[in-house]
């Protein structure tokens, strides 16, 4: 009596069933109704601690005018360093530092945790990320640049403890971000700043060798006192002249006064001879002539020059790296503290039946589609 019973019911229920409504059942009634027990029944319920922040720092923002038409925000120091948080919420460098200081294989294997939630023993260290990445979230939005930390655990006081403590870690990398830029501008401000002062001390040196070989100063000073001292004398010279012709005019050519003023003439024009000699000719006295001390002066006067330019130039710029450096510093600017949720968010149950029999239904579909195709395309009945 029994087995007619069950050879009616299941008659009913499965041999007098089409082969689509046996499909049906069996790749999404039956699965739907797993994963339904699943989720209202045995999956654990999750705490989420949020989190929200920005990073801050005192550069000006260029407006572009391209990236304004576009709506296209400029992408600035934070922005970027913001977009490296992202990344690095999801590293491995970031859980290797986490786990140093909190046990996660403790936290993500609670009890009354089921097996489909819990994270397991012993597992590599990229499991582990690909966990880790199921449990902390996070979205940066350019507008405003804000950034939404997401941190689901099992218990409430775990996902603020793990939130604090990629909050902690975000600060420190946003801070050696801006210490390493703030000392990589330094550096080579400083740099150049040396290469400056090593350029100005070896011109330094090459201008006191020189004037230690040559006993001048500045011989464009001495060339133009040359200068002035032969047209004083070709002035004296022409002055006595002129009081010797006035003198023969009434004098005898052999009379003292006349041989006085020749005699003068001559000396003053032999010492004319002697100082352009000086400058430009062949003296015994001079070791060199000015012409050529001038020519080996002139290049190292030039690179003097520059060089205490360039070193002026190079402090100003260190400075204004300085200055630059301090206003470019950045910071993370959090203003939504990881509080202790009060009730579990996650998994949100319902919609997670109903997500999986729309997933279920437009798989069978598809598929049922398919094998008409193929019916249809090899001729069968």
């Amino acid at each position: 009596m029994v087995s007619k019973r069950w050879r009616r019911l299941r008659n009913k229920i499965w041999r007098n069933r089409t082969a689509w409504q046996r499909s049906f059942s069996l790749l999404v009634l039956l699965p739907l109704c797993v994963l339904t027990v699943y989720f209202l029944m045995v999956c654990s319920e999750r705490y989420v601690a949020e989190a929200r922040f920005a990073v801050k720092g005192n550069e000006s923002t260029q407006f572009d005018v391209f990236s304004g038409l576009a709506g296209i925000p400029n992408q600035g120091s934070s922005s970027i360093d913001s977009f490296i948080l992202q990344e690095y919420f999801g590293s491995r460098a970031l859980v290797e530092q986490i786990e140093k200081e909190i046990p996660l294989e403790v936290l993500f294997n609670r009890e009354r945790v089921d097996a489909w939630s819990r994270m397991g023993y012993g597992l590599s260290m990229e499991d582990k990320v690909m966990y880790w990445r199921k449990r902390v979230r996070s979205s940066y939005d350019p507008t405003t640049t804000i950034t939404l930390l997401r941190v689901t655990a099992f218990r409430s006081e775990d996902a603020v403890i793990l939130a604090k403590a990629i909050m902690r870690h975000s600060e420190r990398l946003i801070n050696q971000l801006s210490e390493q830029a703030r000392n990589d501008e330094l550096a080579f401000a400083q740099q150049e700043v040396t290469l400056a002062e090593k350029r100005v001390t070896q011109a330094r040196q090459a201008m006191s060798a020189f004037r230690n070989k040559y006993r001048y100063v500045d011989p464009t000073q001495a060339a133009t006192a040359k200068m002035a001292l032969i047209a004083e004398l070709e002035g004296q010279v022409a002055a006595h002249q002129a009081e010797l012709k006035a003198s023969l005019a009434f004098m005898n050519a052999k009379a003292p006064a006349v041989q006085t003023l020749r005699r003068t003439i001559h000396a003053l024009r032999a010492q004319i001879k002697k100082e352009k000699e000086t400058v430009g000719g062949t003296d015994r006295v001079e070791s060199e002539k000015i012409s050529q001390i001038f020519s080996n002066y002139e290049p190292l006067l030039v690179e003097q020059t520059f060089a205490e330019r360039a070193y002026a130039s190079a402090l100003a710029s260190l400075e204004t790296a300085r200055v630059e450096a301090v206003r470019k510093h950045r910071y993370l600017a959090s203003f939504v503290e990881p509080m202790l949720p009060q009730e579990a968010l996650e998994p949100n149950r319902w919609k997670s039946v109903l997500t999986s029999g729309l997933a279920l239904s437009l798989l069978w579909g598809m598929s049922m589609l398919g094998v008409g195709v193929i019916r249809d395309h090899l001729g069968w009945v």
